[in-house]
């Protein structure tokens, strides 16, 4: 019977220089940080311009929304080919190259705006940023060990919020002043200035899988491997893409869709839509941080993983799609609002367990690729978002009631994030499914033997 407890990582070299150099690991922390935060801005850029966007390139909704699923369907691709190559490549070069990338990516609509050339760079960035997500979380986790890395990853995770709160309404009026392709100049310059910083400082941390490697040696490392089949028909897997699937096609929707919302359903102009747009994001930062923050005492205290990240992460994604599905019994503009401050904050909260709970899974030198597999899955999944709400709007214009197709399009992700959330809940088991991976590494070692 495996143990409904946390075994708390011993006290080694690597976990007293974590505690003994606190301001690297969280320096280091803030530093990926930012590059979460200039990715959510390469996709948010999207949602800020689509109104004027669609009106000049004379886009429908659908068509704007299959631009918007572009950067997430290659993405999926090549994360799961960097996957192949992820526990060898230096993390520090390919976070570089990927933000040099699609910064680089942003700038051909400036010169030469269209419908197509939309599209084609959005496949593309899709494809650049793939490594971004599963390099920058293990590098942040080669800083902390299992029991401290929630309030990390739920930082990481506010790179979107940040980005909406600091950046989105700055934007709105670059937007609004110079013209919506300007935008795209602006993130770029953000994405290279990011650049620049990270070749000087960044570099990964006590716990990852470098250190770990020269720890080992190469023949100990590769028989610390476990078979990639044992760890991905586990449940806590099958929960994860469940949980983020939900919260990435939330996410990739309020991208694309809730500036339009808050000008079409609740009236609002198009800089106040902008500055709005942030709007949920506190109610995510405050769950997020406070999530993080609280299972990761749990840990500390012994509390199984089970309970403190799949029960109760599981609950709270699900409950933010109860507020989410409820949206079309509010009236006016406050109740909406909150309505989405709570919903999106409470469903999105669950980020802060998903990678560390799939992570506690997996072998040290494995956890690189095991996430990119796992992002790519759930990449695919959740692009499928803004290309099935845009056939909604759509209908929605056609029979003049486009303002209850917005509401009518985050009810559609408030059901599937309580279906996820109740999927989390019911699958995810770290404690148990780390002991048949590690059984079946142990099997693996002995037939090599």
């Amino acid at each position: 019977m495996v143990s409904e407890r946390v075994t708390p990582e011993p006290i080694t070299a690597h976990g007293a220089e974590t505690r003994n150099r606190p301001v690297m690991a969280w320096g280091m922390t803030a530093m990926l940080l930012g590059v979460m935060l200039i990715a959510y801005l390469d996709k948010a850029i999207l949602g800020l311009v689509a109104q004027p966007a669609m009106a000049e390139l004379g886009l429908s909704a659908a068509e704007f929304g299959a631009i918007s699923s572009a950067a997430g369907l290659l993405g999926p691709l090549s994360v799961l080919l960097y996957a192949l190559v992820a526990d060898r490549l230096p993390v520090k070069a390919t976070l570089f190259t990927v933000v040099v990338i699609w910064s680089l990516l942003q700038l051909p609509v400036f010169f030469a705006a269209s419908g197509a050339l939309l599209l084609v760079t959005r496949f593309m960035l899709g494809a650049a940023e793939g490594p971004a997500t599963p390099a920058a979380y293990t590098t942040a986790y080669s800083w902390w060990p299992n029991e401290r890395r929630g309030l990390p990853t739920a930082l990481l995770t506010t790179g979107a919020s940040f980005g909406k709160l600091i950046f989105a309404p700055p934007l709105a009026l670059i937007i609004a002043a110079f013209g919506w392709e300007t935008g795209f100049v602006a993130v770029a310059i953000l994405g290279l200035a990011w650049a620049v910083g990270w070749l000087f400082i960044g570099r990964e941390g006590p716990h990852g899988q470098a250190a770990a490697g020269r720890a080992a040696g190469p023949v100990a490392e590769a028989a610390s491997r476990a078979p990639i089949r044992s760890i991905l028909l586990t449940g806590t897997f099958a929960g994860f893409v469940a949980a983020s699937t939900a919260s990435a096609m939330l996410a990739i929707v309020v991208l694309t869709w809730l500036p339009s919302y808050f000008q079409v359903s609740l009236g609002f102009s198009a800089v106040a839509a902008g500055s709005l747009f942030g709007v949920p994001s506190i109610a995510a930062m405050v769950f997020l941080y406070g999530f993080g923050a609280w299972s990761d005492r749990m840990l500390k205290r012994g509390t199984a993983a089970r309970r403190a990240r799949g029960l109760l992460g599981g609950a709270l994604l699900a409950l933010g799609g109860v507020f989410l599905a409820a949206l079309p019994l509010s009236s006016g503009v406050a109740v909406p609002i909150a309505l989405l401050m709570l919903g999106y904050g409470l469903a999105i909260s669950v980020n802060a367990v998903v990678n560390p709970v799939l992570v506690q899974i997996v072998p040290a030198g494995q956890q690189r690729s095991v996430l990119s597999i796992g992002l790519a899955v759930t990449g695919v999944l959740a692009a499928a978002g803004p290309l099935i709400t845009g056939h909604v709007l759509d209908g929605a214009r056609a029979t003049d009631t486009l303002a209850d197709g917005y509401t009518t399009v985050f009810v559609l992700t408030g059901v599937v994030a309580l279906a996820g959330g109740a999927l989390f809940a019911l699958l995810v088991n770290p404690e148990r499914d780390a002991a048949k991976v590690e059984a079946a590494r142990v099997a693996r070692g002995s037939k090599g033997a």
